[in-house]
This record gives C-alpha cells, sequence and structure tokens, in this order.
C-alpha cells in the first residue's frame, strides 16, 4: 500500500490530506486545515500528527504565471520542443525576465481556432520562489510541486467532449477552462479568499474565527433578501469580492471560444453556504 501526503500552502493557513492506495482503492486517511503564523512550526506539525516523516510529500507551485504559444502540428517532436523553447526564450527577453533565473513547464492542446495549430501552454516561476517553497521540507521526501490550476482538474469526473470550468477560490482565483479532458486555458482573478478573510479578521482578530465565519455564512435568494441582511453581519465583507468573481468569470465565459457545459467550484470560499 502507497501512500501521499499533499500540503496546499497560502498565506496564514495551509490545508492537507493523507491519501493512501490499495491496488485500486484510494483512502483519504486523514485531512485538515490550520492557520499559523510560522510556517515551518505548521509544516512539522503536520508531518507529525499524520506520520508522514518518509511519506512522498506534493505541494502546490505559488507565484506562478502563464503564457501561450502556438505551433504548428506538422513539427516533429523534437522541432516542436525546440521551437517551444525558442518562443519562451523569446517572450523574456521581450518581457525582460532572465531566463536563467525561472522554471518552467509546458502542455500542449489542440487549437480550436485552428485545427493546424497546437496550442501550447507554458507554467513557469522564479527559481527563488520554488527555493523558498522546498526550504521547509529539507528534512521530509518533498516529490511534487505543481500548479494547483493544473493539477486541480483531477477532482472533476470529466468526461469526453464536455467543456468545463473550475473555479478555485482561493486567496486569488483561478478559473480552469477544460475542453474534451484537457486543459486549454487558465485565467488567474486578483479578487478571492484573502479580501475576505482579512477584512473579518480585523473585525475578529483571528483567520481561524474568519475561516469558520465563512463556513457559518449562507447566502439566500432575492425571496431571502432580507433575512439576510439581518442575521449576517459579515456579508459586508464577503458579498462585495464575491460579486467581483462572478462578473469575472462571466467575462471569461462569454469571451471563450468554447461552449462551456458545466462549472465546478472549489476552494476556500467554497465552504460558505449556497454560493453556487
Amino acid at each position: 500500500m502507497s501512500s501521499c501526503l499533499g500540503i496546499f500552502i497560502e498565506p496564514n493557513f495551509i490545508k492537507y490530506a493523507k491519501i493512501s492506495k490499495d491496488h485500486d482503492v484510494l483512502r483519504v486517511e486523514s485531512f485538515g486545515i490550520k492557520f499559523y503564523d510560522k510556517l515551518g512550526e505548521a509544516i512539522n506539525q503536520i508531518v507529525s500528527d499524520t506520520y508522514s516523516f518518509k511519506t512522498p510529500i506534493s505541494i502546490n507551485l505559488s507565484e506562478e504565471s502563464y503564457e501561450y504559444f502556438y505551433m504548428f502540428t506538422l513539427l516533429n517532436k523534437g522541432d516542436l520542443k525546440k521551437a517551444i523553447h525558442t518562443e519562451f526564450e523569446s517572450f523574456c527577453v521581450e518581457k525582460g525576465i532572465n531566463k536563467t533565473s525561472v522554471e518552467s513547464r509546458y502542455a500542449l492542446v489542440n487549437d480550436i481556432e485552428d485545427k493546424e495549430k497546437v496550442k501550447v501552454i507554458d507554467v513557469y516561476a522564479t527559481k527563488t520562489s520554488i527555493s523558498n517553497q522546498e526550504e521547509p521540507f529539507l528534512e521530509y521526501k518533498l516529490s511534487t510541486i505543481a500548479p494547483i490550476s493544473i493539477s486541480i482538474s483531477n477532482i472533476a469526473n470529466l468526461k469526453q467532449k464536455e467543456n468545463v470550468l473550475i473555479v478555485n477560490m482561493e486567496n486569488e482565483t483561478t478559473v480552469t477552462t477544460i475542453t474534451d479532458q484537457k486543459i486549454y486555458q487558465v485565467n488567474k482573478i486578483p479578487n478571492g479568499a484573502l479580501e475576505i478573510l482579512e477584512e473579518i479578521r480585523l473585525k475578529e482578530n483571528s483567520y481561524s474565527k474568519a475561516y469558520e465565519i465563512c463556513k457559518n455564512s449562507t447566502i439566500y435568494t432575492m425571496e431571502g433578501q432580507e433575512l439576510q441582511e439581518e442575521t449576517n453581519e459579515y456579508l459586508d465583507n464577503i458579498m462585495p469580492t464575491l460579486y467581483k468573481i462572478v462578473t469575472e468569470v462571466k467575462d471569461i465565459i462569454e469571451n471563450n471560444t468554447i461552449k462551456i457545459e458545466k462549472i465546478y467550484l472549489t476552494g476556500t470560499l467554497s465552504v460558505i453556504n449556497n454560493i453556487d
């Protein structure tokens, strides 16, 4: 039986889950969320609580950016790889980025608008930010650092020929467009849980309390608007950010060349009741 500890790190809090696999059966052994002042101490506590001292650990890539290139499908594998590297080098020169200071990886998907081209999704982050993420895990078995907006597609039961959005509302919001079970686009929205948690924390002096308040908050329908205003004093801190996210998601859908059939909501803000 193999196991893995997944850790999602944001400023001020960590989400974690330890998963074991016995043949084709997956089992969640433990999971939780921990708010912290000192990251290293919080990670040590999670590893100890889940007894994961020698367990492979997977964490999220942070501060990553996305760039898109288009290549002709007629290129062979070797020429395609060279062309992608050349295109990324040109992009770095154009943006004033020192290519030796960043790490990049890419994924390929067929371009919907031009069948003769392939779309290259290039994900990159500075080596400094990656090194900073690795540092608290030097004593442990860190095996994977993955961008959540790419790996998050694994949570959904995606069907062939289906077009979906995954709206992941963490400290900032990412919107992942998936077509035919493949990542097609990642959009970042600067608004997210950080705004809401910080505003409530200023009132309650605790991120933990702010999170619990979000969990206990309910968004009512128009018929329940009067009740909503009377029963939750924190909705003034919650609703403006949610409206900004909704507006941005609508724009992404309207400007998308793909007809979206389904939307998944996930992330910290998905704990708000009736948010869908």
